[in-house]
């Protein structure tokens, strides 16, 4: 009965959700700068155009910048249909520019300018295809019940893709950066016509049910919090642009006040356009689920400072001199062990209830990462297995945290947020570990004991979460 009812409301049984979140999130992990193009890249910055790891950083930090505003993107899939559907086309589209812009970004690998603008315009794109696949995730969750399974399919997928992807980078970083490029565009081409082929939504789909949109806008009201929070924000903002060597954290921080200021603005508008209108009652639904703001500083908590991508590369590479080859083979190592985190996790979302998931998830993996303290070359097997199971099983009782507290009729916008928390904490966290590293001379063993630090902080936030969404299994009626 509950597949017949949510065959009439969206168009798509459970069955094809998930093929759509499978392909979407296989796709959209492969196709990263971060992922296949991770060893390729930060070698063509080390090495051709001499960058430090700071500077490699801060490429990585902008190109992926987009992945930080993923609440635009998520507000225009539910808000705002593109050609009468919120799903359909913006993946396909998206897919479709992503492998537009990746052909051009190798056809310029020699001029850092060019290879810069098109590394932002691909993740702009692609950030548009994630959205769209974690609006469906979440649509698939809530409405058949099933979030922690939802969160490992996706987590299943992305892990498979990073075990794929690291092995073809490692040995793609020492080939013509444009063989990168072309396998990324035929990825993202390739869902884009599965997105044509499979994803069709019925009338429904395009008009979601939230509340009632004038009572939800007049009754709303931007609590102190939010706005102590915003001034903190900006007067941390303008301390680290005075500073020159933090200007690029300050900028970004500026530009994350600039997004929270305009959904803000968007909430506020007096407006009789119905779609800015249904905008505003699923942002008022947003602000005022105090879980899902909890929800995104515990994730923006665990991948914060400091990181340790783009300083373990370079450890690995100039202190341990580990070959190409073999950096991609831990990564690949490490991503094999995360599938098996999330196949355990289908089973122990049904058997233990989500406050005992993530207490056990982020305390394992800041004992995991400890681990990082006697990293050799003998020992680089047994960290990444131990680092990726744990990692994924905190990540995914994280994501089904996330998938519970997203209010319906907002999953895209929704979940975008909590995805932007997360990618922004990761990206400041790259940077300010290389920077720590190269301006400051701090070991690389201090970084992992200040990451070890920053993650046992997320169980502070376990007592605020409310029973009604963690004291319940997988399949548990919630309310």
């Amino acid at each position: 009965m509950a597949e017949e009812e949510a065959r009439s409301a969206s168009g798509m049984t459970l069955r094809q959700y998930s093929v759509l979140v499978a392909a979407g999130a296989f796709v959209t992990t492969f196709a990263q700068l971060r992922i296949l193009a991770n060893y390729p890249l930060t070698f063509l910055l080390k090495e051709h155009f001499m960058l430090k790891q700071e500077a490699v950083a801060v490429f990585f930090f902008w190109a992926t910048f987009a992945w930080n505003l993923k609440p635009l993107a998520g507000l225009l899939a539910d808000a705002f249909p593109l050609f009468g559907t919120r799903r359909r086309h913006y993946m396909m589209l998206g897919s479709a520019f992503a492998g537009v812009f990746w052909i051009l970004m190798g056809a310029n690998s020699n001029n850092y300018t060019l290879l810069f603008a098109f590394a932002i315009a691909v993740n702009i794109a692609t950030v548009f295809a994630s959205t769209v696949m974690g609006g469906l995730m979440v649509e698939a969750g809530q409405t058949f019940g099933v979030p922690g399974r939802m969160t490992s399919l996706r987590q299943f997928v992305q892990s498979i893709s990073q075990i794929i992807a690291p092995l073809v980078g490692g040995y793609l970083a020492n080939k013509a950066f444009g063989l990168t490029t072309g396998i990324a565009a035929g990825s993202v081409i390739a869902l884009a016509i599965l997105t044509y082929l499979y994803l069709h939504e019925r009338a429904p789909a395009t008009s979601p049910q939230v509340a009632e949109p004038a009572g939800a806008r007049q009754a709303y009201r931007l609590s102190p919090g939010m706005i102590i929070g915003a001034v903190v924000l900006g007067a941390v903002a303008t301390w680290l642009f005075t500073i020159p060597d933090t200007r690029n954290i300050g900028v970004s921080l500026f530009a994350m006040l600039g997004v929270f200021l305009l959904i803000v603005a968007i909430v506020f508008l007096p407006t009789n356009n119905a779609v800015l209108v249904r905008a505003q009652a699923q942002l008022a639904q947003i602000f005022e689920s105090r879980t899902l703001w909890l929800a995104g500083g515990m994730l923006f908590l665990i991948y914060t400072v400091p990181g340790l991508y783009t300083a373990l590369t370079y450890q690995q590479s100039d202190i341990l001199h580990f070959n190409k080859e073999f950096i991609g083979f831990m990564a690949s190592i490490e991503a094999a062990s995360g599938v098996l985190a999330a196949l355990a996790y289908v089973v122990l979302c049904r058997k233990i209830n989500l406050r005992w998931l993530l207490l056990g998830g982020v305390g394992i993996n800041a004992s995991a990462t400890a681990l990082y303290l006697l990293y050799t070359h003998q020992t680089a097997p047994l960290v990444h297995i131990v680092t990726g199971f744990s990692m994924i099983l905190s990540e995914l009782a994280l994501m089904d945290l996330a998938v519970r507290s997203t209010p319906r009729g907002c999953e895209a916008l929704g979940f975008a947020l909590m995805m932007s928390m997360r990618n922004f904490g990761l990206g400041l966290s790259d940077v300010l570990a290389t920077k720590l590293v190269d301006q400051f001379k701090v070991p690389f063993n201090s970084l992992v004991l200040m990451n070890v630090g920053t993650t046992l902080l997320i169980l502070l936030f376990l007592p605020l979460l409310p029973k009604l969404i963690t004291s319940t299994r997988d399949g548990d009626k919630i309310g």
